[in-house]
């Protein structure tokens, strides 16, 4: 069974724990190592550090053959921000709390795809290639004042990525250069609906709204454009506060702080991250859980809420959170994650569910493909199915991977019976 030990060696949180002694030259060190989703290491990414608390602050490295950089820290019980970009690879955005003397090191996961810059500032991640070379035509249009372009661009977009909040706010720009307000308002109000927050958004749908003379909604634009204006600065500040008396120790309290900024603004991610850190240490894995997902709603990789989604599930004892999470820490937990999706996926095979038995399987073998007996125990699940080809294909991948395996011998007979002897 998975135990909370377990849980305890796999994690590593938000804040960093230092391991050893602080260097004399500098306080906090972070040895960072960049992987793809295999666990490969990737050279050449950029890493750009910076911090709102410290504006001096501004170190870039770019890792070497191992996908290892380091960057040192002046100042620990500081929020500092990542940015890690490589062409062919989404450029991952993250933050961390340093809160201890000493060095550690911490495992980032880049997914292969495109990053584009938004025509409004806010950063934008796109899983389509096509989706991405039409937002960056659509910037590329916009910054030429070539709204036509632009619009259509934005469409195409929107095409491939209906959900891209992002090309949503874009679009609701453009269509107000181009004197559509209608069209610029409702493009606004779907950008908001999908999430943002961004202050971009609500100007322009208020700036749509009075130019088409409806004064009711001009009125509640303006009204959502102060409040949220006052909330952002709002959340800062009370995120700020439970970061004070985290470092004093009271871990209710701060998690109350955190509770409240996420109130005034959902999207602040150092927020969901505290809320989610001292949500598990305080006996409240349901609220880590919830934090951790809307992370990965916009960082799919991130490590750090990866891990606590996994100690979340483990408290909760969901396993379907628990075999996402391990899928997701693979790259950088191999053999933790091996372990653990097989258990969960006997417990399946064993209870007899083939549905679940199925796709546990299938899940060992995305982190494990040649595991000889996942795909014997999956042939057979098929074969009591009555899913002959999909019997064949396992089966007979079983017996390349393990031809002496003592259940070889079933296999063949099963492949022979079958007619595929």
């Amino acid at each position: 069974m998975l135990t909370k030990k377990s849980a305890l060696i796999c994690s590593l949180i938000l804040m960093l724990m230092a391991a050893g002694m602080a260097d004399a030259a500098y306080k906090g060190r972070l040895i960072g190592v960049i992987v793809d989703p295999d666990g490969k290491p990737i050279e050449g990414v950029t890493v750009m550090a910076t911090s709102d608390d410290l504006p001096a602050f501004n170190e870039t490295r770019v890792t070497d053959k191992k996908g290892v950089f380091k960057i040192d820290f002046d100042e620990i019980n500081v929020t500092y921000k990542y940015q890690f970009s490589r062409n062919g690879y989404i450029t991952l955005l993250t933050e961390q709390v340093w809160t201890k003397d000493g060095s550690a090191r911490h495992y980032f996961t880049l997914t292969p795809g495109e990053s584009v810059v938004g025509a409004i500032g806010e950063a934008v991640v796109v899983a389509s290639s096509a989706a991405a070379v039409a937002y960056q035509e659509a910037v590329a249009a916009f910054e030429a004042k070539d709204y036509v372009t632009a619009e259509a661009k934005l469409e195409e977009t929107l095409e491939d990525e209906p959900e891209l909040r992002q090309a949503w706010t874009a679009l609701s720009v453009v269509e107000l250069e181009q004197e559509h307000y209608a069209e610029s308002a409702a493009a606004a109000e779907t950008a908001i609906e999908l999430g943002s927050t961004d202050m971009a958004v609500f100007r322009t749908r208020w700036e749509a709204y009075r130019l088409a003379g409806d004064e009711a909604k001009t009125a509640e634009a303006q009204a959502d454009l102060e409040r949220f204006g006052q909330l952002a600065e709002e959340a800062k500040r009370i995120y700020n506060e439970g970061v004070a008396l985290l470092k004093t120790g009271d871990k209710e309290g701060a998690f109350v702080k955190f509770e409240q900024a996420l109130d005034a603004d959902p999207n602040l991610e150092p927020a969901l991250f505290a809320a989610a850190t001292t949500g598990l240490e305080t006996g409240r894995p349901a609220v880590t859980a919830d934090a951790a997902k809307r992370i990965l709603v916009n960082n799919p990789g991130n490590q750090d809420a990866l891990r606590l989604s996994y100690n979340a599930a483990l408290e909760l004892q969901d396993d379907e959170m628990l075999i996402d999470a391990l899928v997701g820490l693979a790259p950088v937990e191999p053999e933790a994650a091996k372990k653990n999706l097989w258990v969960l996926a006997m417990a399946a095979y064993n209870a007899n569910d083939n549905e679940k038995s199925k796709d546990r399987f299938a899940k060992v073998l995305q982190v494990d493909p040649n595991n000889a007996q996942a795909h014997y125990l999956l042939g057979l699940v098929y074969l009591g199915e009555g899913a002959n080809d999909e019997t064949r294909e396992h089966l007979g991948r079983f017996l390349a991977l393990a031809p002496d395996d003592p259940d070889a011998a079933s296999a063949r007979e099963i492949l022979a019976y079958l007619g595929d002897s």
